[in-house]
């Protein structure tokens, strides 16, 4: 369809609805598309009706406030209660989506379904992947907590569910609860910049303490919802989260969290008020937007250094690796093999040196795993051998045990 709609093209009801409402041209291009999307949706699968709720979405975006039902009725034919059904599926089921298409569930009963409770969605989504399917009369029994279905299937702890549908089961559960505490988090330190932006003064030293503590704990939630592991490439004892791929939104609202997280790392008074409003706040709302597809608020994301760490020891901050790229637990066994050779090397009146091997960056592929770093057994030189090479550096040599003028 042509980006600029045709008013002449449009029915009737609908170009009166774009004009009592002044709806722009470029929205109502917009709105004409998503209609006929709607209007051509026929027989729908399991997919087809979270997009329509999804489609939906935008266009309550679009539109002015309080009029996607009427512009629905008016311009695709829809009912109210139709609208109001297909927005509830992809709001209150769009975290369960995945597994509801994989158990293929009616558009009917997911409209039912869309206004239960999140345990009752969790049970029916456990009946249905033990049952094989699930009916509108289910989802009813079980919303009603009705008494002979409580005695016929007794409660299980989701957490003693095994198998595939088990651990669907509670990464559902994670996805939802551990979303909404992530936003809870974000909104919390909006709340506090927000609070302090008007004023004329900021004290960087008070807002950073109301926001460092709650920064960290949103930036452990990303890593924990959205980042896999690794073995460490150069290490492959230690396993590392694998950071978000670069010159990404995620990746650069990641890094602010991490850098929100110590006061010793924000930006001098001076910057302060200019990092806080053209940085944080539009990056903290691109990351908590409820649109489909929020604009990045610079435009284009900025080369992201990688916030991936190897583990935490202190409140303070996480260990780092050196500038050769070993982490600092595989530096420190070096430098105590290098204090070893040292004492060594007293004993004959001369100073060693050691110097650390240089880390190789290698790709995903060269990573080994755990089982063949652990299949390698380390090589240590015995102590005559140090001691040799140390002689030999120094030019000592060894005494012999025989005078050189005995007979042979």
């Amino acid at each position: 369809m042509n980006k600029t709609a045709n008013a002449s093209a449009l029915p009737s009801a609908a170009r009166t609805f774009y004009e009592a409402n002044a709806v722009a041209e470029d929205i109502k291009s917009q709105l004409e598309e998503t209609a006929m999307f709607l209007i051509g949706v026929s027989r729908r699968s399991t997919e087809d009706t979270f997009k329509l709720g999804e489609h939906l979405e935008r266009a309550a975006g679009l539109l002015p406030e309080g009029t996607l039902e009427k512009w629905a009725v008016e311009r695709c034919g829809y009912t109210a209660r139709h609208v109001r059904t297909q927005r509830a599926v992809f709001r209150n089921l769009d975290a369960y989506r995945d597994i509801l298409v994989e158990l293929a569930v009616g558009p009917t009963v997911l409209g039912k379904l869309s206004a239960a409770e999140p345990e009752q969605i969790e049970q029916a989504i456990g009946f249905a992947a033990q049952n094989g399917k699930l009916r509108v009369q289910d989802v009813t029994a079980i919303m009603a907590g009705s008494k002979n279905e409580a005695e016929a299937r007794p409660e299980v702890d989701p957490y003693d569910v095994g198998g595939i549908d088990g651990l669907k089961a509670i990464i559902a559960m994670k996805i939802r609860d551990g979303v909404k505490s992530f936003v809870g988090h974000i909104e919390e330190i909006r709340a506090h910049v927000s609070e302090a932006l008007p004023k004329k003064n900021i004290v960087k030293k008070t807002l950073a303490e109301k926001t460092h503590l709650t920064a960290r704990l949103a930036h452990k939630e990303l890593e924990s919802l959205a980042q896999f592991v690794r073995p460490y490439p150069t290490a492959a004892y230690v396993i590392s989260n694998i950071a978000l791929p670069g010159k990404t939104g995620w990746a650069a609202v990641s890094t602010l969290l991490y850098k929100m997280g110590s006061e010793t790392t924000w930006p001098d008074k001076g910057e302060l008020r200019t990092w806080l409003e053209r940085e944080v706040v539009p990056m903290l709302e691109w990351a908590t937007s409820k649109s489909s597809a929020p604009a990045w608020p610079r435009g284009e994301t900025s080369d992201v250094p990688s916030t991936n760490v190897l583990d935490e020891v202190r409140m303070d901050g996480p260990i780092s690796a050196n500038d050769s790229g070993i982490p600092d637990s595989v530096a420190a066994s070096v430098s105590s093999v290098e204090e070893r050779m040292g004492s060594i090397a007293a004993a004959f009146g001369a100073t060693a040196t050691i110097e650390a091997p240089k880390s190789k960056r290698t790709s995903d592929v060269d990573i080994p795993s755990v089982a063949e770093a652990l299949a390698q057994p380390e090589k240590r030189p015995t102590r005559s051998e140090v001691v040799g090479r140390i002689k030999s550096e120094l030019g000592i040599v060894t005494k012999s045990a025989t005078p050189p003028n005995a007979a042979v």
